[in-house]
C-alpha cells in the first residue's frame, strides 16, 4: 500500500508505493483511510520530537472499517478513533489516566503503531467511534483536534464563576478550535491572540480577538486568569507566559522539537513561574 514513512536515522520522508498492508488482531479493526490531517505534532516528529522514528505518519483521520471480527457491527461504518491505544490491556480507577497513559501503550502514528498517512491502518474496536452521515469526511477529520481542545474542559480548568478570563494564543487549526470550544463554554470572557488576521477571521464572532505585536502583548501582560498556548513557538511561549496573571494558570497544548535553539531556557520560564507563583499545566 501507499504510505508515508519517516525515518529519523536517516533523516527521510518517503512515499512508499509498497509499504505493507497492515494485519488486525482478533481485538482491532482494519480501517480504510478517507482523510488523514497534518498535525503540528507530524512535523516536530521529523524534527526529532520522537528519537528513533520510523514508520507512518499521522494520527487525526476518518475512515471506513473493512474487517472487525470482534465488532461485526462496525463494518462498513464511517469511523474516528482515539490514538492512544491500551496494548497491554492495563486497568486502574482513574478512566482519564487509563485511556491517555497506560503504560506500555502505543499511539497512532507517534509511537510503536504506524499512522493514518496510508492507505489503511489498524486501531483496537474499542476505540473507534462512528461519524453520523450528516457529518462529511471533510469536517469528520477534525474530531482529534477537536477532542484536544474539549480536554481542557475535561480537566475542569475553566472556572464558570464568570470571573475568570482566558486567552487563548495561536491561530493554527489548534488554536481555532480552542478558542470556539472556550467561547461556548464562557461567552464575553476569551480573548484571541494571533499573528494573522486573516486567519482568526474564520472564527470571528466566537471571541475577542487581538493581532499579536510588541504593543498589544504589552498591553494585556498579566491581564488573564487562563492562558492556553497553542502554537508551540518560541515566541508565542513567551507571550503566553507574559499574558498569565501572578496565581494564573498557563497552559500547553502542543508538542516541540528537541533540538530548537529558539525555545526558551527552562530558568527563563522557572523564574517567571516561581516568582509570580503561576501554575504550569500540560494538557493533550
Amino acid at each position: 500500500m501507499q504510505a508515508l514513512v519517516y525515518d529519523q536515522a536517516s533523516d527521510t520522508l518517503n512515499l512508499e508505493e509498497a509499504w505493507a498492508k497492515p494485519t488486525p488482531g482478533p481485538e482491532d479493526a482494519l480501517i480504510r483511510v478517507h482523510r488523514a490531517g497534518i498535525c503540528a505534532t507530524d512535523i516536530e516528529v521529523t524534527r526529532g520530537y520522537v528519537p528513533g522514528y520510523h514508520g507512518v505518519l499521522g494520527h487525526e483521520f476518518v475512515g471506513r472499517v473493512e474487517r472487525c471480527s470482534s465488532r461485526p457491527e462496525l463494518q462498513g461504518q464511517r469511523v474516528v478513533g482515539e490514538i492512544n491505544c491500551n496494548d497491554g490491556g492495563f486497568s486502574c480507577a482513574d478512566a482519564a489516566y487509563q485511556r491517555n497513559h497506560a503504560p506500555g501503550r502505543s499511539v497512532l502514528g507517534i509511537i510503536n503503531r504506524d499512522g493514518c498517512m496510508s492507505q489503511w491502518l489498524v486501531l483496537p474496536a474499542r476505540n473507534l467511534l462512528t461519524v453520523p452521515s450528516s457529518l462529511a469526511d471533510e469536517l469528520a477529520v477534525f474530531c482529534e483536534p477537536l477532542a484536544a481542545a474539549c480536554r481542557i474542559l475535561e480537566q475542569g480548568l475553566l472556572q464558570q464563576d464568570g470571573r475568570q478570563q482566558v486567552a487563548v494564543v495561536g491561530d493554527g487549526r489548534l488554536g481555532l478550535l480552542i478558542a470556539q470550544v472556550l467561547a461556548l463554554r464562557a461567552p464575553g470572557r476569551v480573548t484571541h491572540f494571533g499573528r494573522h488576521a486573516d486567519k482568526m477571521a474564520l472564527v470571528s464572532g466566537t471571541a475577542a480577538q487581538v493581532v499579536v505585536t510588541e504593543a498589544t502583548a504589552a498591553e494585556h501582560a498579566g491581564a488573564f486568569h487562563l492562558v492556553v498556548e497553542a502554537s508551540g513557538s518560541a515566541s508565542s511561549i513567551r507571550t503566553a507566559l507574559a499574558l498569565t496573571r501572578p496565581t494564573g494558570t498557563l497552559v500547553l497544548k502542543t508538542t516541540v522539537s528537541l533540538h530548537d535553539p529558539a525555545m526558551p531556557g527552562w530558568s527563563e520560564l522557572a523564574n517567571d513561574i516561581v516568582v509570580n507563583e503561576k501554575t504550569l499545566v500540560g494538557s493533550r
